[in-house]
């Protein structure tokens, strides 16, 4: 009997090993193609294309958004180098892609960039490295074509400002040329211990803002305190709505803000006017906001 269980036994373990070696036999490993991508470069749009001047340029793409002949290969941050398991000529749609708010977990495919198509010859165990181009789209049939505000004002180049403080604002924008980003203005805001609050808005009003169209607010800043961008939302009153606190930064920054949230918080007859706010920081000994490159972006 003793002996019987131990034939079986390992009769068992000899048909398990067997089973095992069978299998691990049949696993080839399939060596994939690479596509690297270290950046997305953007493309001025020419003089007689939106936005103007031309000469601005100021983006943060941070992601791929990846096509192969028609099929999602997925988002990817950029740098990135991207597995493919297959070979031979094939076809690529490559879109830019942004973090929304500057928040990692929102990343998307930026609405009004247009995407980057390019034929790949794919070798197995080969990286191909693509420089993808982009450019704010420009064909009337896209019906995501962008409309751009401020292109001018927010550029800050021209005499005069966008802004205007509200009545409870103890200072309002002013135009300088000692801390600029690109060109030869930007706007500043600065606070101190007599005027320790700002409330700047755009105008005129925004009334032409429509419900779940895409609608984004693109700026660099730069800002020794955090400070606070909304919208004002106007209909018979005005109600204040922030969208976000954008935190101090020593170095310029450019954000993509989401309006359209906001935006359908109102009504159809609500006109809209856009808001920074900030108070003082006893703690910082310069209370400086900068801001340039302004552009509300959005689609018919």
């Amino acid at each position: 009997m003793h002996i019987f269980h131990k034939i079986i036994s390992c009769a068992i373990g000899f048909t398990t090993i067997c089973f095992l070696y069978s299998c691990t036999e049949n696993i080839t490993a399939e060596i994939p193609s690479y596509v690297e991508i270290n950046d997305f470069d953007y493309v001025e749009n020419d003089s007689q294309m939106p936005p103007h001047p031309n000469s601005y340029e100021s983006t943060k793409i941070t992601d791929a958004w990846v096509t192969m002949d028609g099929q999602i290969i997925g988002n990817f941050e950029i740098p990135c180098k991207i597995p493919i398991l297959s070979e031979g000529a094939h076809s690529f749609d490559i879109s830019p892609g942004i973090k929304v708010n500057g928040i990692s977990g929102t990343r998307i495919k930026y609405p009004f960039y247009e995407k980057y198509q390019t034929e790949i010859i794919l070798n197995m165990d080969e990286s191909v490295h693509i420089s993808p181009r982009t450019t704010y789209k420009t064909d009337p049939n896209d019906p995501t074509i962008p409309i751009f505000r401020f292109e001018q004002a927010g550029t800050f180049e021209q005499a005069g400002t966008i802004f205007e403080p509200s009545s409870i604002s103890d200072t309002t924008v002013i135009i300088q040329n000692e801390v600029v980003f690109q060109g030869e203005y930007s706007a500043a805001i600065y606070l101190d211990s007599t005027n320790t609050y700002f409330d700047v808005r755009t105008n005129p009003e925004l009334d032409s803002l429509t419900f779940n169209t895409n609608t984004f607010l693109e700026l660099d800043f730069k800002s020794s305190i955090d400070f606070n961008v909304g919208l004002v939302i106007i209909n018979d009153i005005e109600e204040k709505q922030e969208l976000i606190q954008l935190y101090a930064t020593d170095e310029w920054k450019k954000i993509y803000l989401d309006l359209k949230p906001l935006i359908n918080m109102g009504n159809s007859a609500s006109k809209f006017k856009i808001y920074f706010e900030g108070t003082y920081n006893e703690d910082e000994i310069n209370n400086n906001v900068y801001l340039d490159n302004l552009k509300l972006v959005f689609s018919k």
